[in-house]
């Protein structure tokens, strides 16, 4: 699901990239990180993350995003550099083959994604074996998710329980984890390796 204007307004401001930034960065410090490995950006926005990744890490970096305003803001911003591309895609149906990333990341993207069931599969799809999955998103109570559920159908709602079930199909491991303490809706980082 795109976002909307006011949404999209908030998260391209410069404070919110350099949050998600700092954010990504203490998350890849659990990650195994060498050059020329393949990293992909779920909802990569205008790719200020995406950018900063390539150019510190010197890593070949892969921004997508279902928005085309967001990939041609991303792509206007863009050098030269041959390791970055920004490409519309739906994170439910990538276009990539089959474990062709060493680590992938995603920062409050999936509770807009109303299948994101598919979207973790995919995810899952094109990660190799010992690759890194670092996220950060919304996850909800069993009681707020089955409200949520009833309401709307256009966001992800997912639980600790949903992605557990996901990890343990996906054969993933923890390598760090961390849930707010908020009642109903809760902040959830983690960095999982694939085995």
């Amino acid at each position: 699901m795109k976002m909307s204007k006011l949404e999209k307004s908030l998260v391209n401001k410069p404070k919110h990239a350099k949050q998600a930034i700092k954010y990504i960065e203490r998350l890849l410090q659990y990650a195994e990180i060498k050059e020329e490995q393949n990293l992909l950006e779920v909802g990569c926005g205008i790719g200020a993350v995406s950018k900063y990744i390539t150019e510190k890490y010197r890593l070949n970096v892969t921004g997508t995003d279902v928005d085309p305003e967001q990939i041609q803001t991303a792509l206007k911003d863009k050098d030269d550099s041959r390791n970055i591309r920004f490409l519309e895609a739906d994170a439910a149906e990538l276009p990539f083959e089959d474990d062709e990333f060493d680590i992938e990341m995603f920062y409050m993207v999936m509770h807009h994604i109303a299948n994101w069931q598919d979207a973790l599969r995919e995810i899952s799809r094109v990660l190799k074996p010992k690759g890194y999955l670092i996220m950060g998103d919304i996850l909800y109570s069993n009681f707020a998710a089955r409200i949520g559920r009833l309401l709307s159908r256009n966001y992800g709602i997912i639980t600790i329980k949903d992605l557990k079930a996901f990890t343990e199909a996906g054969n993933y491991a923890t390598i760090h984890a961390s849930l707010s303490k908020s009642p109903l809706v809760k902040y959830y980082e983690a960095v999982y390796q694939r085995n």
